[in-house]
């Protein structure tokens, strides 16, 4: 927790026959910095430098006032999601979410979750792990992938941010998935339920799947307040940077206010 924090630098000069040392003129003095943190490949680097202040203005633009949220990524690991998961798509995606993190996060680290009929939490995504990770954390490891059900994880965030770990800060849940679930019942009751803690979920839809569903849960009725937000996508490779964010960050600060509003706590 605090990724830029600076380093206090002792100045330590010896007393030679009782000569006092001479102070330091503290408008010529600058505490040394920490570095900012980076990933090893130059290229990333300055993509992630790029990509931050496009999320930047766009937290700006979309006047979102809660400036820390914890964030989480969870990814469809269903069977049909293979072949993304092997041919870089995942890792690209990956490398695009994370600046996201990199904003609001006061860590500079992003929790993982993959999905299917089951869920297992990965090693959180940060600068030291990026590059790589879905080959070094994903595939290297574990190659099952099974049927696609939606409660389970949900349950397990709910279990954790709302109940285990609650905080004033939010935790903004990014959900990307290719395919309709098999436990829509279940389903809809984990996102009633998350309605009252200050959890926001982001469903994003890739493929050429109608996602009826996640439509349906977009405008669900009988929650305490509405805390979700569904978009669709063929490819996310399809949209720019600029046209990404927005589309991740819209009705994020809406639900804040609503937040506030009906006493869920989202200001830290």
């Amino acid at each position: 927790m605090g990724l830029f924090d600076a380093f206090k630098k002792k100045n330590e000069t010896p007393q030679v026959n009782a000569v006092q040392p001479q102070p330091v003129k503290q408008e010529n003095f600058e505490q040394p910095k920490a570095a900012v943190s980076l990933t090893k490949n130059p290229e990333l680097n300055r993509k992630i430098s790029l990509r931050k202040e496009i999320v930047l203005n766009e937290v700006k633009k979309q006047n979102i006032s809660a400036q820390a949220a914890r964030v989480v990524f969870v990814l469809d690991h269903s069977g049909s999601m293979r072949t993304m998961y092997r041919n870089g798509t995942v890792q690209e995606v990956l490398e695009r979410i994370f600046p996201i993190a990199m904003h609001f996060d006061d860590n500079a680290e992003m929790e993982f979750y993959w999905f299917d009929n089951k869920y297992k939490e990965l090693d959180p995504v940060n600068y030291g792990n990026l590059d790589g990770y879905v080959q070094n954390v994903i595939l290297s490891r574990d190659d099952h992938f099974g049927q696609t059900c939606y409660a389970p994880v949900m349950n397990e965030i709910i279990k954790r941010y709302a109940k285990q770990q609650p905080s004033g800060i939010p935790t903004f849940v990014i959900f990307i998935t290719d395919g309709n679930n098999s436990d829509k019942a279940d389903a809809k009751a984990s996102l009633t339920e998350a309605s009252r803690y200050n959890i926001f979920w982001k469903y994003v839809g890739i493929g050429r799947e109608k996602f009826e569903f996640l439509a349906k849960l977009d405008d669900l009725q009988g929650r305490f307040i509405d805390n979700a937000n569904f978009i669709k996508v063929d490819t996310l490779s399809s949209l720019t940077d600029e046209q990404l964010y927005s589309m991740l960050l819209t009705e994020y600060g809406d639900w804040q206010n609503l937040c506030r509003q009906n006493g869920i706590r989202v200001d830290g």
